[in-house]
């Protein structure tokens, strides 16, 4: 019976020493998530580019969206991201240069991991990295047509995290759309797109829950 209440008064003494180290990595490791809205500038690539200066793209144009994250540690987590931007439907021609003949509203979408970043930490500066695989869907309408194209994007990113308090941060990102666009569908005549790199540079606020 003595040997029992020792024991016992042992582990109610040890109990707050081994809780309190894991409570607080409970805390760090996988807790809270983020969200990050954000806007930005959108530069496109070419879709397609053929003979003696034809080409096919959309133009550079203000883009909107917002960001979630779920820490898996204190150095990686799972992220996902949607955004959005509208331009004019560009056909580059011998001589005459680039020619608007209509609008595209881009849908871009992406899920990935991130490394780096701020974490769960209040304040401080602190890198990161991203890479992902999603899609970018066109919405385009010209005189003659309207259609929609959707295609798989492959994305990877770098920018930074400047927090100002526990819950609130600075990021700032250039991030890239790798996609190769499926012309034949979208305008209507056989053309093969080439690989093509779309940078977003957006900057908005890191908010932590």
């Amino acid at each position: 019976m003595r040997l029992f209440s020792f024991a016992r008064a042992t582990a109610l003494l040890l109990l707050p020493m081994v809780a309190a180290p894991l409570a607080t990595a409970s805390a760090q490791v996988g807790a809270g998530a983020h969200l990050t809205p954000f806007a930005g500038y959108l530069v496109t690539g070419r879709w397609y580019e053929g003979p003696i200066g034809t080409s096919i793209a959309t133009s550079n144009s203000p883009m909107v969206g917002a960001q979630g994250s779920v820490p898996l540690s204190n150095a990686v987590a799972l992220t996902g991201s949607l955004a959005y931007g509208s331009g004019d439907l560009r056909v580059g021609l011998p001589l005459l240069g680039g020619v608007n003949v209509g609008s595209a509203k881009t849908w871009m979408y992406d899920a990935g991991l991130e490394i780096g970043g701020l974490g769960n930490r209040g304040s401080g500066v602190s890198p990161f990295v991203t890479g992902g695989i999603g899609g970018m869907t066109n919405d385009i309408k010209a005189s003659v047509f309207e259609t929609r194209a959707t295609n798989v994007a492959y994305t990877a990113g770098v920018g930074v995290d400047l927090g100002f308090s526990a819950g609130v941060a600075l990021r700032v990102q250039a991030k890239d759309w790798i996609t190769r666009f499926n012309t034949e569908d979208a305008v209507g005549f056989r053309a093969e797109g080439q690989w093509s790199h779309n940078w977003a540079l957006t900057a908005g606020l890191k908010l932590s829950f």
